[in-house]
């Protein structure tokens, strides 16, 4: 019997976070806000079950007062209205939103134009439904997207587009005109617009404009939200779906064949505390993620001779390129086992990536600042680019300082993938 699952990735991210922590090193690879939520929002998933309301199960598009809150979330921040009962959808997460819509609007043998590099799990999430991931790849030193490039990817079997926006990793914000072509593209194609737009609040000297904007292009748009990244409520796995209630309709046929009721009662009562007494929590995280953004930089400008720097619009990862040194797996390699620190090599977001780092500057600012102390000790200490070479091929026999790594060959969790 063979798994058809069998040459389907587990995330690289994921298991470069787990080495890491084993390994005692300091890590910007997962994407992972680190800040604390407040505590009245934690009581609230407390009282939900003190009070006997997360006792049974909740109705599948999820509570009403949560749609009720995030729909005046957005018609507050973005002038944008979805009705409450039936354009919000709450999901486990963005990517279980990601999964029911897909698999309600796609078929076996679809394919879904994918601008690269991108998240990783959107690779392998079509693949598991049957539907071929297309990669379009971002153009220039600032990761744009040429319609024409979409043109050229696409088929008679190309059903959708998958965005991520701002996009993980290269911090790409669309501008309004950008936005418009692509729509303009979908909808001469007939095609779907998927958009991942969990960053959204984390924008930097730009404008932001989301899909939703375009009022008229609702019925093929399907936005995906979480509290995880906004709220910093990651382990708390709630996010939601906006879209027509056309489409809200088929979509909630396949979410509650999957969950049975929503995301988990206690993390939709934390999410409504958030989202209705703290609903200016993103603006106020943004904040000091500038703070760390401009500590990072100011850091990677010492590493000139290393890092080619690219300001990233949106997000909170800084997408460098490797100057000299070219294989970005062979790199982050040495940096965790050498230097004690985790980065994410940016072959794992897919074609363009290659020759790449990702970098979270969502850590904390000690975090940040003992990352680079350790990559400076490594890397200029060893004293120069091409002896850094001469390391990752193999010619010397340098060690980085013990104290800084746990003991023990490199594991083969997240090497043995390689790229994607």
């Amino acid at each position: 019997m063979e798994f058809k699952t069998k040459d389907l990735l587990f995330s690289p991210i994921k298991a470069l976070q787990a080495e890491a922590e084993a390994r005692g090193a300091v890590s910007l690879a997962q994407g992972i806000p680190r800040f604390s939520p407040p505590l009245d929002v934690r009581r609230a998933a407390i009282s939900a079950i003190e009070s006997g309301l997360a006792d049974f199960y909740g109705p599948p598009q999820g509570i009403s007062v949560l749609r009720e809150e995030v729909s005046k979330f957005h018609l507050a921040t973005e002038k944008v209205f979805y009705g409450p009962d039936n354009e919000i959808l709450i999901t486990a997460g963005a990517m279980q939103g990601m999964s029911a819509a897909l698999a309600t609007l796609l078929s076996p043998g679809d394919e879904l134009l994918i601008p690269s590099p991108s998240y990783f799990p959107f690779f392998g999430l079509p693949k598991v439904l049957g539907v071929k991931p297309v990669f379009v790849r971002l153009k220039g030193s600032d990761w744009r997207l040429d319609t024409s490039d979409l043109t050229k990817a696409t088929t008679k079997r190309t059903r959708g587009i998958l965005l991520c926006h701002p996009n993980n990793p290269t911090g790409t914000v669309y501008s309004w005109e950008e936005l418009g072509e692509i729509l303009k593209f979908a909808r001469a194609h007939d095609l779907w617009v998927f958009v991942d737009e969990v960053y959204r609040f984390f924008v930097q000297d730009v404008d932001y404009h989301s899909l939703g904007e375009f009022s008229e292009y609702k019925p093929r748009v399907i936005r995906l939200m979480s509290f995880s990244k906004a709220f910093s409520l990651s382990g708390w796995r709630v996010g939601y779906l906006l879209a027509d209630a056309s489409v809200v309709r088929e979509i909630l046929k396949v979410h509650e064949m999957t969950t049975t009721a929503s995301a988990s009662l206690p993390a939709q009562y934390a999410a409504l505390c958030a989202v209705g007494e703290f609903s200016n929590l993103p603006q106020r995280f943004n904040q000091i993620l500038q703070e760390r953004r401009a500590r990072m930089k100011h850091r990677l400008e010492k590493l000139a001779d290393y890092f080619v720097l690219n300001d990233p619009q949106g997000a909170y990862y800084f997408f460098v390129g490797l100057k000299k040194v070219g294989d970005d797996v062979s790199f982050s390699h040495s940096l965790l086992e050498r230097a004690g620190v985790a980065v994410v090599p940016g072959s794992t977001f897919g074609p363009g990536g290659e020759g790449h780092l990702r970098l979270s500057f969502a850590a904390r600012g000690e975090e940040i600042d003992e990352a680079f102390d350790r990559m400076e000790r490594y890397l200029v200490g060893e004293g120069s680019v091409e002896n850094l070479e001469r390391i990752l091929s193999g010619a010397t026999g340098v060690t980085y300082d013990s104290r800084l790594v746990s003991k023990g060959g490199f594991g083969s969790l997240f090497w043995d993938y390689g790229g994607c």
